[in-house]
């Protein structure tokens, strides 16, 4: 993940960053570095998907209601088996424009598919928000509704307001301070009810959880960096599950137990709630390294030297480092559990700590998200530009912003791609609806 953006996230609103953000009240002190047996690059994760920009966080236009949606009929649910591809480009504001869901439409038909699963993230400024508003909910209900397999993983703030657990400063509680220790002990049940009858009311019962992604970093107001604040967590992401599992209507939903690659400062195990309350174990990977000899390139690096420099990254940190890849995929073997990747992607990082326009990078997820022994159930790729990295392969809607990462961009759609249908002529598809 990206430290200094992260902390950004306070509310995890803004963002922009998987768990992503754009506004920050209180910097967070520097996080506590890697062990130093072996210097590890930071989590790679990026600051919460929060993508929502703080202006519009809470609309102040009527919100939309959840519209009577005929299914389209005859459209192959292409996206049926894992590993599922989903993708997360942006949110849902519900008043101006539903970006998040007629983005994901038209990445769907930029990889020649129908379905790809959708991803978004909760304004974490109240508790209000995090119960789940109209205005968020209603648009993807709609964008789910009318295409038969589309799936939503959305990203929950479960420590409401400001980095420093101050607790949210509008809204039920305000002023409350806030903490993984009080969530632990039932005092938050409340408000994770509400949101799972939310999720029913809209139709969303199957949504995929992330509960306080990268809580093994330093930039959200859930973080663990202890062995003592990690079992807060564990007991904390417990009673989330058994509240919302006991929902009638709610026991589809699926729970992800979300850390960021990287590093880890107190035992996984002590932040684990047990098996029976998680789903799948997902990392949150990107392609950047703050290892000696590796990120930033020298300034008159040759290509084959970036390219040199950029398969060590990937063997010999986000691979096996020693909270790598291979590292997560045992411990999820371990617990019984498939792997995710609620977020990934390349990066072209501010302070210069990311690898850039990288296909081997692309090429060499797609390896380890197939690879059966892996046990990946779904992967989303963050195809957006943070502000603590640049990461959007396909082009926007209105043609902005195309791609400065064009070879990593011809690899995924080489790798991601659907072949044309019979007949199409290689025209590029129609976006499907989204209401």
């Amino acid at each position: 993940m990206r430290l200094l953006t992260k902390l950004l996230v306070l509310s995890c609103t803004l963002v922009l960053a998987s768990c992503e953000v754009k506004v920050k009240n209180v910097p967070p002190p520097a996080p506590s570095p890697s062990p130093a047996a072996e210097t590890q690059p930071t989590p790679s994760a990026k600051p919460a998907p929060s993508v929502i920009p703080a202006a519009t966080a809470v609309p102040a236009s009527p919100t939309p209601a959840v519209t009577t949606v005929q299914p389209l009929q005859n459209v192959p649910n292409d996206n049926a088996k894992a590993p599922h591809i989903a993708v997360f480009k942006g949110s849902v504001d519900g008043v101006k424009k539903p970006y998040g869901a007629q983005n994901n439409a038209a990445y769907a038909a930029w990889l020649n598919r129908n379905v790809v699963w959708a991803e978004d993230t909760q304004p974490g400024a109240t508790w209000d928000n995090m119960t789940g508003q109209t205005w968020q909910l209603a648009p993807w209900s709609n964008w789910k509704k009318v295409v038969p397999g589309r799936r939503l993983i959305l990203n929950i703030c479960i420590i409401p307001g400001p980095w420093d657990g101050s607790g949210p400063q509008t809204g039920k509680n305000a002023g409350i301070p806030v903490s993984l220790e009080d969530g632990a002990a039932g005092k938050y049940n409340e408000f994770y009810k509400k949101l799972a009858e939310n999720l029913v009311k809209y139709g969303l019962e199957d949504s995929i959880l992330r509960l306080g992604c990268e809580f093994n970093g330093g930039w959200f107001a859930w973080r663990a960096q202890s062995d003592a604040k990690a079992k807060a967590f564990a007991g904390y992401f417990r009673e989330i599950v058994k509240t919302m599992r006991s929902v009638p209507g709610a026991e589809g939903l699926k729970f992800d137990w979300n850390v960021g690659l990287g590093w880890c400062s107190f035992d996984p195990e002590n932040a684990w709630p047990g098996d029976e309350y998680v789903d799948f174990v997902g990392i949150d990977t990107y392609d950047d390294c703050y290892a000696p000899n590796t990120y930033p390139f020298a300034k008159n690096a040759s290509e084959a030297e970036k390219d040199r420099i950029r398969k060590k990254v990937w063997h010999d940190h986000i691979l096996s480092g020693k909270f790598g890849l291979n590292y997560w995929r045992d411990f999820a073997r371990k617990h019984g559990k498939p792997m995710s990747f609620p977020e990934w992607g390349v990066n072209n990082k501010p302070d210069g700590h990311g690898g850039g326009d990288n296909p081997y990078f692309i090429e060499q997820m797609y390896e380890f998200i197939n690879n059966p022994e892996n046990n990946v159930a779904y992967h989303s790729y963050f195809d957006y530009q943070a502000g603590d990295g640049h990461h959007q392969l396909s082009p926007t809607r209105d043609g902005k912003i195309v791609t400065e990462f064009p070879r990593a961009a011809e690899k995924f759609r080489e790798l991601f791609s659907l072949p044309p249908a019979s007949g199409q002529a290689g025209a590029p598809p129609q976006p499907l609806p989204v209401d």
